[in-house]
């Protein structure tokens, strides 16, 4: 009996080392002596639990316990609580989002070597029928709730979850790690997403529903939004309200209100929503998201006619911000991906944060309007609104001089198209081709100080003036800078604006004017000394030889207006 217990013992032991060796080896650096040493056995003893070492591996693998990932994936197919959708993402997280949690090292050697040795493959065969009742399990619960397309076969789809993870396992060590989790699990979720039906099945649920507003920027193609939606109906979400704004030329934004099982939690929303978009924002919505989008819309403009102070936080609802902020003008942080920088007064910017997704120009657009609606119902001459001038130009033309919008862009662009080339660097100091994005940002408050547009009637911009802190930790200097479209210079446009420009300065509160002009802009130079502002020259050893800093003192004198202002 003692001599039984002995044998058992030591094959433990040689099955031990050889497990060890053959995870951190690899079965071509494993050999019987390898193993004896490790064992502290005879090689004799080795040999009778495996002559070779392809025999060892089949004791190993066929010892090795079921991956707890495998059984996690078949609790989840047995659970009819659950929704097909969850199902599918739990596969995708527990299947293929770590492979290595799934098959053990030592299973893919024996799946490998499997093909050249009968006995192995057996084992192997067995291992992996186990894996088979998982995934047809999944499969067949997707099938009960009329999830998978009726053309896809079970035994094929069971095949071909097996055969995925099982190549991502193998390759997994072989390949570069470049691509990070949530973009794996996204291309994933999409894959399994393309088994489910083509026309899913209404679900049945009659449990207990939570409200959830989500904001979704997929492809303009024609058959996104249908593909979000079918997403959607696997969760069993019913959509209460959706529209569709362009975001870009192949983009575009959908806002939905759901009423989604109670079961389902925002990271399986935003994880659904990952196969089908290109970045999703998931918030908790209320009783009243439900009502009709238009009501909501004038019941919300009704309550900041009455309480216009409000208004920042109704900009941060309406762009699902997790922050909000009221800063001067000439302070924070400028707009960036996670921060929306909004003009609200003259001297006043409202400051969105998000964390969650970056800020789209849709969103910008939507705040900045809102803000101006406010402006306008208020009609606070010193605060909220009453900002903008209607001029009379030399010869009697009209022209509208008002803070910029974001919805400003595409006009601001097309007048910096119209300059000539030398209108451009006399006020960039460098070749311009176009309007850049981050340019585009500075309009309506995307930046710290304010940008003016001076507007034809018929709505052609054809000025653009800005005031900003001269370094970007200054509260005490501002610059000043302006560029007027070439058919439109010598009318006096560019003066009207040079003051508007310094009246903004006053109301922010700065202390000393900066102009940056180039030593030949004869223009500019007798536009600066026509304000009737004392400018000296003020030497700075890091600006080329070019270029002219000149300072003010705001108050200094009594500014000039070249213009009639009727």
């Amino acid at each position: 009996m003692a001599d039984r217990r002995d044998v058992e013992q030591r094959r433990e032991r040689i099955l031990a080392a050889a497990a060890e060796l053959l995870e951190t080896r690899g079965i071509a650096n494993v050999s019987r002596r390898s193993v004896a040493e490790a064992a502290e056995v005879t090689i004799r003893s080795v040999s009778s639990v495996g002559s070779h070492r392809v025999d060892l591996l089949r004791e190993v693998v066929s010892g090795l316990p079921f991956p707890p990932t495998s059984q996690r994936i078949q609790q989840q197919a047995a659970d009819a609580a659950d929704n097909p959708m969850n199902t599918i993402l739990t596969v995708a997280r527990d299947a293929f989002g770590a492979p290595a949690s799934v098959w053990d090292v030592r299973e893919l050697q024996a799946v490998v070597l499997a093909p050249f040795d009968d006995a192995l493959a057996e084992t192997v065969r067995e291992r992996i029928m186990l894996r088979w009742e998982a995934a047809a399990a999944v499969v067949g619960q997707l099938r009960s709730a009329g999830a998978v397309d009726a053309d896809i076969d079970d035994d094929a789809a069971t095949l071909h979850l097996l055969a995925v993870g099982a190549g991502l396992a193998l390759l997994e060590p072989l390949v570069p790690q470049s691509t990070e989790a949530a973009a794996w699990l996204s291309l994933v979720s999409r894959h399994l997403e393309s088994l489910a039906a083509v026309d899913p099945p209404g679900l049945a649920y009659d449990g207990p529903r939570i409200p959830w507003r989500v904001r979704v920027l997929a492809s303009a193609s024609p058959g996104a939004t249908a593909r979000v939606l079918r997403v959607l109906a696997l969760m069993r979400a019913d959509v209460r309200s959706m529209l569709s704004h362009t975001h870009a030329q192949d983009q575009q934004l959908l806002d939905l209100v759901l009423d989604v099982p109670a079961n389902i939690t925002g990271s399986a929303i935003e994880s659904a929503l990952a196969s089908v978009s290109r970045r999703s924002i998931v918030m908790r919505g209320s009783g009243d998201d439900a009502q009709d989008l238009f009501t909501q819309v004038l019941d919300g403009a009704t309550d900041l006619v009455a309480n216009p102070d409000s208004a920042p936080a109704a900009a941060a609802a309406l762009a699902l911000a997790d922050s909000w902020r009221v800063l001067p003008a000439s302070s924070g942080p400028d707009s960036s991906a996670e921060v929306m920088r909004l003009q609200w007064t003259p001297d006043l910017h409202v400051v969105l944060t998000r964390k969650a997704a970056p800020f789209v120009d849709v969103e910008r657009q939507r705040a900045s309007a809102l803000l101006r609606l406010v402006d306008a119902l208020a009609n606070k001459p010193e605060g909220t609104g009453g900002f903008g001038w209607r001029i009379t130009l030399k010869d009697g033309i009209p022209i509208d001089i008002r803070l910029a919008r974001p919805a400003d862009a595409d006009a601001v662009a097309a007048m910096h198209e119209r300059c000539s080339d030398d209108a451009r660097y006399q006020r960039y100091f460098a070749p311009v081709s176009a309007w850049r994005e981050d340019q585009l940002r500075r309009l309506a408050g995307g930046h710290r100080g304010a940008t003016l547009v001076a507007q034809t009637l018929d709505g052609e911009i054809v000025g653009l003036g800005n005031v900003f802190p001269e370094r970007p930790d200054s509260t005490e200097s501002a610059e000043l800078a302006l560029i007027v479209e070439d058919s439109w210079q010598g009318w006096g446009l560019g003066a009207s604006l040079m003051q508007r420009l310094i009246e903004l300065a006053e109301r922010m509160e700065f202390e000393n004017l900066v102009a940056l002009v180039l030593a030949t802009n004869v223009k500019m130079m007798a536009l600066l000394e026509n304000t009737g502002i004392d400018w000296r020259r003020d030497a700075d050893p890091e600006l080329p030889a070019t270029v002219v800093r000149l300072v003010a003192q705001l108050g200094s004198a009594q500014i000039r207006d070249n213009a009639q202002v009727s």
